[in-house]
């Protein structure tokens, strides 16, 4: 098993507690910043185009050694780290219809998800500014997806479910990953000065209108005996995708016991 697996399941433990404690909980301003204020680590980060800074945040019982918050420009969103071992988490989150907000049921959101000049990936290299991590720059990370199901309750943005799951299970070829990049091209306009930056866009299944992931909060990993290892878990289904060659990969999902 990934020693990486193990982060991304006491996270998932965490906030998975959280929310059956807190139901719908409010999300802020955006996803990342809850997940960021809420992951249990015991230093916190921000990087910006100015730097990186370090952000107080009390936590009375740390799971996690740091968690940093990369810029838009960044990628993945979130990085935790715990005894040298890191993952990161790239945060999606899509508004649901007032319909599902209100009764549960029916498709919850948009059906497909749209991710912004980066394919998605079950890794990255870490290009991110942050001195501590300068020998991991253009070193994978292993790379998980948080996706959050957001809907206006009372006037304000509240979470109604979580999904993490594994990058691999949206896309597992990183020499794709890899190959698909922004283009820029100079020698443009009356005085060629100009620039076009050709930005891509790529458009995937979205997991959070899965029939057996809806409305839910679960864990979408490649490990088959988590709950060996994790007694809260449950395993509640195996899903299995096909590659166009024929190759199949199963995933299990898992929920709190």
């Amino acid at each position: 098993m990934e020693p990486e697996i193990h982060l991304v399941v006491e996270l998932f433990i965490h906030l998975a507690i959280l929310v059956r404690e807190n139901p719908r909980p409010p999300m802020g301003d955006s996803f990342e910043e809850w997940l960021f204020w809420h992951t249990p680590a015991g230093e916190h980060y921000r990087s910006s185009r100015q730097g990186v800074a370090r952000m107080d945040i009390l936590c009375e019982k740390p799971g996690f050694d740091l968690v940093l918050w990369q810029s838009l420009l960044e990628h993945p969103d979130l990085i935790i780290e715990k005894d040298g071992r890191r993952l990161g988490l790239e945060c999606k989150s899509l508004e649901a219809s007032a319909d599902f907000v209100g009764t549960g049921r029916g498709i919850p959101c948009r059906t497909t998800i749209d991710f912004n000049s980066t394919v998605p990936c079950g890794q990255e290299r870490y290009k991110g500014k942050f001195r501590r991590y300068a020998s991991l720059r253009g070193q994978p990370v292993r790379v998980f997806y948080a996706l959050g199901l957001y809907g206006e309750i009372e006037s304000e943005a509240r979470l109604l479910s979580i999904l993490l799951v594994d990058g691999n299970y949206i896309n597992r070829d990183y020499a794709l990953h890899q190959r698909h990049r922004n283009i820029s091209r100079g020698e443009f306009g009356s005085y060629g000065d100009g620039r076009i930056r050709e930005r891509k866009m790529y458009i995937f299944p979205n997991p959070l209108t899965d029939e057996e992931l809806k409305g839910s909060m679960s864990l979408v990993a490649e490990a088959e005996n988590l709950v060996v290892r994790f007694p809260q878990l449950s395993l509640v289904a195996k899903k299995v995708r096909n590659t166009l060659e024929g190759r199949r990969y199963p995933f299990y999902v898992y929920r709190l016991a």
